[in-house]
């Protein structure tokens, strides 16, 4: 009888760990926006030449989106339909005035924020090949993450949690 228990318990538990919540997820295009904005309404020079109005997600472009489906790139010349295998490694967004982007990953497995300028444009057609070398190491990182289940350190989930004005189990603060 105890036997039985104990075998019916491991099994139990092992279906729970097999259906517990994965707590690493990709990144959707919007949810990524909302860190972009966080970033460079920070900027100071951002701020004074939109005078007194805000940055908003309707002020950022996406100018390029690295992904596994082979649409990386601008995202005037890519596919915008996204496809169900798709992995997006990170976005760039840009400010209409074309002073300013940010990188953000397209994981939460890695550090949300890859990069950014305050006053420096993104183009995807003139990436010089040193750039280009950089982002293809940064989507090799990141699917080197998700290949190996590598789970997000605490600082990168209180860095998403920062910029999304959330705690680390997701909800709002």
């Amino acid at each position: 009888m105890k036997t039985n228990l104990l075998k019916n318990l491991l099994i139990a538990v092992i279906f729970m760990y097999m259906v517990l919540p994965i707590y690493s997820k990709p990144i959707i295009e919007n949810t990524a926006r909302i860190v972009a904005v966080q970033i460079l309404s920070r900027s100071s020079e951002l701020r004074s030449s939109t005078d007194s109005t805000q940055l908003t997600q309707k002020t950022l472009q996406l100018l390029y989106k690295s992904s596994s489906n082979g649409n990386s790139g601008n995202v005037n010349t890519a596919l915008r339909v996204s496809q169900a295998n798709e992995t997006v490694y990170f976005y760039v967004f840009g400010t209409e005035d074309n002073k300013g982007f940010v990188i953000v990953a397209g994981d939460d497995r890695v550090t949300p924020v890859l990069g950014y300028s305050e006053t420096n444009s993104f183009s995807a057609d003139n990436m010089p090949p040193n750039l280009q070398w950089w982002i293809d190491e940064y989507a090799k990182k990141i699917q080197f993450a998700i290949d190996n289940d590598i789970k997000p350190t605490q600082e990168v989930k209180q860095l998403w949690a920062q910029y999304l004005g959330t705690n680390n189990n997701g909800k709002e603060e």
